[in-house]
């Protein structure tokens, strides 16, 4: 399925962990225009898609091809999955250390009734 440039351009905002304020600040637009260019509401001109090239530092053939790529992760990490694993280690680690304390507090508890 082809994407629009604006669903592109959403996507790999979302990629770099940008708001709509960053690169319309950037483009020198209101953040309401730059919401109808993901949204496909108004076209882009190509001196905004050059700018745009030049803030993800790749060029426009390449931004404009973003999306057939994406669907299988290859240029850009899945970081909603990253952050997933993240959280389930510190989890894990965290219930660890709960444990470990537990554990600690409880040898205390015995060698304080001896």
């Amino acid at each position: 399925m082809t994407q629009n440039i604006g669903t592109k351009l959403k996507a790999l905002r979302l990629t770099h962990c940008l708001s709509q304020k960053v690169i319309a600040d950037q483009l020198g637009i209101s953040v309401p225009a730059y919401s109808k260019i993901e949204t496909g509401l108004t076209d882009i001109y190509f001196s905004k898609l050059e700018q745009i090239a030049d803030i993800y530092s790749v060029s426009v053939i390449d931004l404009l091809k973003i999306g057939e790529r994406d669907a299988k992760n290859e240029q850009y990490p899945d970081i909603k999955r990253q952050l997933d694993e993240l959280t389930t280690k510190y989890n894990e680690q965290q219930k660890k250390m709960i444990q470990l304390h537990e554990i600690i507090r409880n040898q205390r508890n015995e060698s304080a009734k001896i």
